[in-house]
């Protein structure tokens, strides 16, 4: 068995000195297969990112995923290629600002989730050589072959994932509507409030999922409705007794001539008849005068500087939700849906901070300081310039938290950022977005 399995690791180019696990193993058997699905390097990466929650991958390990995917040859993603990279811990430990045994166990936890495998040489260097053509004649290093043949799998991880969320997004919302609805109700029937208050707190203490609870909570929204409508339906009368009469109609025609001398005149005719012109140019006056005296009501007083809603607004004043929606175009694709509000924008929050490695604590003292929308849009911008250049920005994290202290500070100006954005896409597609 041990014999076994060491020539399994043999056959792998894994290192001796690497403690092997199943689920390197893994890996490594998806790494040498020859049935590679037709991908691109963008698309993999979008899908790597989308896929990263599921994987476990944040936090630091999704910041090194994201170098070696951007060191990364895009001719290499194709065909039968193999994309190979060749950097050393050391070097990634500098980019990342994180130790070296830190870089190892990232690496280790990327090559578990079967997104990379480990292809090592014999002495453990990491290098690649290439021939005229510019394809890999010999590489050992980082592969990512195990996430090019898992590109069907991850597709449908991924639309599994976001159909879940999306449910449970929808669960939550008729939790919070048909709750309120309930409360409404307890406050419009005091005679049956505590019975109903007791109800919902007993659904609230069963623990169940956001779904099992929106079922339930619009099961008894549904019998207080009909337990209250029940009181005011009338009862159908009986016709016993009733004395039948025959109704009498007139269908003789009239001449439409004498009708129209019997019609009475609307009142406004009258009052036109009855005054003169001279009453009228009095009101008209009258309302005239009135409406220029100045109003006698003190002015609104406007909220205090460095409010979080001034804020937000002073960030916000040039920006719109297209400008976002045409600088961000990657951080849309990663998120999987097409921002044309603000509310929505908002919403992938969510997804956006776990992309960046945002703790969730750092994201809610953002929204605390400048509000959730300009907040959702700095996230948009920061996840944006880490896709596509993650060289430069090494803690997007730390990335986000700066911009928030700068739009504190009234210094930030995102309208530039994004206008800049923008005009990268531009550049690179020839067209201007819409």
């Amino acid at each position: 068995m041990v014999a076994g399995w060491s020539a399994m690791v043999r056959g792998t180019e894994i290192a001796s000195f690497r403690r092997v696990t199943p689920a390197i193993l893994a890996s490594a058997r998806l790494a040498m297969a020859n049935d590679i699905p037709e991908s691109t390097k963008a698309e993999v990466a979008i899908l790597l990112k989308k896929a990263a929650p599921i994987l476990g991958i944040d936090g630091s390990t999704y910041h090194i995923m994201d170098i070696l995917i951007g060191l990364s040859r895009a001719d290499d993603w194709a065909g039968t290629n193999r994309p190979i990279v060749a950097i050393s811990n050391a070097k990634l430990a500098e980019y990342t600002g994180r130790s070296e045994r830190q870089v190892t166990r990232c690496i280790r936890r990327l090559v578990e989730a079967g997104v990379i495998a480990y292809r090592d040489s014999p002495t453990g260097r990491r290098f690649v050589y290439r021939d005229k053509d510019g394809d890999i004649s010999k590489g050992y290093g980082l592969d990512f072959t195990p996430a090019r043949v898992r590109l069907h799998e991850l597709k449908t991880l991924v639309e599994d994932f976001q159909a879940r969320l999306n449910s449970e997004q929808e669960a939550r919302r008729i939790v919070s509507r048909t709750s309120r609805a309930i409360v409404d109700a307890c406050a419009a029937y005091p005679e049956h409030a505590e019975a109903w208050h007791s109800e919902l707190q007993g659904l609230k203490e069963l623990g169940l999922d956001k779904e099992g609870e929106a079922e339930a909570l619009e099961a008894m929204h549904a019998r207080i409705i009909l337990a209250v409508t029940e009181e005011y339906v009338p009862h159908k009368m009986s016709g016993e007794g009733d004395i039948s009469v025959t109704s009498i109609i007139y269908t003789t025609p009239q001449n439409s001539l004498e009708c129209k001398k019997k019609w009475a005149r609307s009142n406004e005719r009258e009052l036109k008849t009855k005054f003169s012109g001279r009453t009228a140019a009095g009101t008209s006056t009258e309302r005239k005068s009135g409406a220029v005296q100045p109003e006698s009501h003190p002015p609104v007083r406007k909220k205090s500087a460095g409010t979080v809603d001034e804020i937000q607004s002073q960030v916000l004043a040039s920006v719109s939700v297209g400008l976002v929606r045409s600088a961000c175009r990657q951080a849309c694709e990663m998120v999987g849906t097409e921002i044309r509000s603000w509310p929505e924008l908002a919403a992938a929050a969510s997804t956006m901070r776990l992309m960046i490695g945002l703790s969730e604590a750092g994201w809610l003292d953002g929204t605390a300081r400048v509000g959730r929308f300009a907040a959702a849009a700095i996230l948009a911008t920061v996840l944006e310039k880490a896709a596509r250049s993650p060289d430069q920005i090494t803690s997007p994290g730390g990335y986000f938290r700066a911009m928030i202290d700068r739009a504190v500070e009234g210094n930030l100006h995102l309208e530039k950022s994004l206008f800049g954005l923008a005009d990268g896409v531009i550049k690179q597609t020839g067209e201007r977005p819409a």
